[in-house]
Parts: C-alpha cells; sequence; structure tokens
C-alpha cells in the first residue's frame, strides 16, 4: 500500500499542530458589494464571521491560535483587475499594499461582478489600454498581481476569480470569456502550467468564487442571483460561498505556516487524515496512518457543528489503512471531518459538489 511522502504528511499533521509563535490565521478581506453580501449575514442563517466561530470550535483554536478577519470596504475607486493591478504595484506605503501588509498576515483581495462584462481574447496591444475587460489583459494583470504577492513571503494571500453576471445582465459571448479566464486562473496559473509564469507561490491562494455560482454557460445561475437584473449573491449564495471561504482560505493560510518554517520539527505526530477525492459528490475515500494499535474514530458533521454519522469506529493496527466511504445522497456543501485517535485529534473539511 503506498506510503504518504513525508511533506504531505507533515502538511496534513501540522495544520492543527503548529504551536509557534507567529501565525498565518488573521487578516483583512478587501471589497466591494459583491463580497459584502458573501461576508454576510445577507439573509441568510450564517455569515463569514459566524463560520470561522465554528472553524476555532472544531479544531480547537483559541488565543493566538484562532483564525480571525477583518473586512473592508476597499476605498482606491472602482474594482477592476487594472485598478488591483495598479494597487499591488503601487510601491507607496500609503497608496499602495504596503499599507495592508504589517498588520494583516492574510490579504483577500477581488473584483466585482462588472469585472465578468468582458469583450473579447485580446492580445499584446490591449495593455495600452489597461481597462479593456480582454483575457489577454486579465492574464497580464493577474501576473503582475501574483508576482507582487510572491515577493512577500512574510504575507499570505487570497484572489478570487470573477464575480458572475445573472442571466439579464449578460450574453453568453461575455459569459464564456469570463468563465475562460477562470478556468485559466484556477487550472492553469494556480498550478504552475503557465508558460509565461511558471511555479505558483505557495503563499497564494486562488479562490475559485466565479465557478462556485454558476452553470454550464459562464452565467449566474438565478437561485443565487438577488433578483433579474441585479448579480449581486443573494441569501443562498452566502449560506453556500461563506463556509467554503473559512474552510479553503483557513485550511491552506495554517498549511502554508509549515512551509514558511513557523511549524517545530517537533510538532510531527504520530496520525494523520487524507481524504480523496476532495471535492466529492458523496463517494470518498479515507485514508489515515497509526504507528501503533489504537481506538480510531472519524464522525462527519454538517456546517453547523451537528454530528451527522460516525464513519469510523475501531481499532486498527499500526500502519496505513484506506476506507470507502459512501454517504449519498448529501447535500452541496461545506462538511467537517474529525479524526481522534488517542489525545490526538485533527478537524479536516470536505466539499461536496453536484
Amino acid at each position: 500500500m503506498k506510503t504518504f511522502s513525508f511533506l504531505a504528511f507533515f502538511l496534513l499533521t501540522a495544520s492543527v499542530m503548529v504551536h509557534g509563535q507567529n501565525y498565518f490565521r488573521s487578516g483583512i478581506f478587501l471589497h466591494h458589494s459583491t463580497g459584502g453580501c458573501i461576508w454576510g449575514p445577507n439573509g441568510s442563517n450564517t455569515s463569514v464571521p459566524q463560520q470561522m466561530e465554528l472553524y476555532n470550535s472544531l479544531h480547537g483554536y483559541i488565543g493566538p491560535a484562532a483564525v480571525a478577519m477583518n473586512e473592508e470596504w476597499w476605498s482606491p475607486g472602482d474594482n477592476e483587475w487594472a485598478t488591483q493591478h495598479a494597487f499591488f504595484e503601487d510601491p507607496s506605503p500609503v497608496t499602495g499594499i504596503g499599507y495592508y501588509l504589517p498588520d494583516n498576515k492574510i490579504v483577500v483581495i477581488k473584483t466585482c461582478f462588472p469585472a465578468s462584462a468582458m469583450s473579447g481574447v485580446g492580445g499584446p496591444s490591449d495593455t495600452l489600454s489597461p481597462y479593456l475587460k480582454t483575457i489577454y489583459n486579465y492574464k497580464w494583470h493577474w501576473r503582475h498581481i501574483v508576482n507582487v504577492m510572491r515577493n512577500h513571503p512574510e504575507n499570505f494571500f487570497v484572489i478570487w476569480t470573477n464575480a458572475p453576471l445573472e442571466p439579464y445582465s449578460t450574453n453568453l459571448s461575455e459569459a464564456a470569456l469570463s468563465k475562460r479566464f477562470c478556468a485559466w486562473a484556477k487550472d492553469t496559473l494556480a498550478q504552475g502550467l503557465d508558460p509565461d509564469f511558471g511555479a505558483f507561490p505557495a503563499n497564494v491562494y486562488v479562490f475559485d468564487f466565479f465557478h462556485k455560482l454558476t452553470g454550464p454557460s459562464g452565467m449566474m445561475l438565478e437561485m443565487y442571483a438577488a433578483g433579474h437584473g441585479d448579480s449581486h449573491p443573494n441569501a443562498a449564495a452566502t449560506q453556500l460561498v461563506a463556509p467554503q471561504f473559512v474552510g479553503e482560505i483557513f485550511n491552506s493560510s495554517i498549511d502554508y505556516e509549515v512551509i514558511y518554517g513557523m511549524a517545530p520539527l517537533n510538532a510531527m505526530t504520530d496520525f494523520s487524515l487524507r481524504i480523496f477525492p476532495n471535492p466529492s459528490r458523496g463517494d470518498f475515500g479515507l485514508c489515515f496512518f497509526s504507528e501503533s494499535a489504537q481506538k480510531v474514530t472519524v464522525t462527519l458533521f454538517d456546517q453547523s457543528g451537528k454530528m451527522l454519522k460516525k464513519l469510523v469506529d475501531g481499532y486498527f493496527s499500526k500502519g496505513e489503512h484506506t476506507l470507502h466511504a459512501s454517504l449519498n445522497p448529501m447535500a452541496q456543501g461545506i462538511y467537517y471531518v474529525r479524526f481522534v485517535q488517542g489525545s490526538n485529534v485533527e478537524t479536516t473539511h470536505l466539499l461536496v459538489k453536484k
């Protein structure tokens, strides 16, 4: 049976066992109206602050180890990629991104839905008109923004893909262009496969907001729109995305603590849990490692913290074990999986997509 690589094992265990003095667990979310809707509660029964409380509770994070984030209406003007590009390359510690870096270990940025009103594929001459909403310009903006992020390894950055437009506010051409760009951002750039950029920095995470709310056409699903002609996310969108915002961002930033070197080597323990695939469609595998024969329990919780089912409950011998779990039907959304072995506890997230 395949064993974990040292790095994979280290990342999985250290995400809950970091005892260093400094953390990548607090920061700021810079946004306009769309981000404010997702921050919530926006008419839903959850919000990003509520999800952070739940995240801390499920992981046992308290004091300086607890995750936290503030939000701020981003003030340098409109919320377009051209504006973000200029903001990140502004050397001033007052008018540029440097203003936020000293006091925020995590910085989250995004654009609002007007960025999805794209005009074409474009070409090199587009950079002479930075506000042209073409795929060429957007890639150019992102490469420059992420390069500045890479040059600040003392901070962790999150960059959202486009906010989509609902059907009455766009057309098939615009939606397809936005979908194409966002797929490049998540599946090519963030995977280190873009030949013009190369390896993607470990201190940056791409939060693929666009594909969370769109259908095959690239248009925002009407079930997530505030109304006809209004592309602001509604309560259902907040309910869906707020838990993913918290889970994806803090899971990634805490993993970066290890890469940055903040976690001491004695944070290694003799247990680990891996879920695959993640995201899943309700069928998934559980892989865990035991250094000695101990009782293992693995329990599934919903996003409110309610226990749904014990997936594993028994004694397992030394070594790696892989089990299959089938929980169909499962509603789309974020779930939490808690692994307990002796005095060790690990909680990770499971994203279910339909």
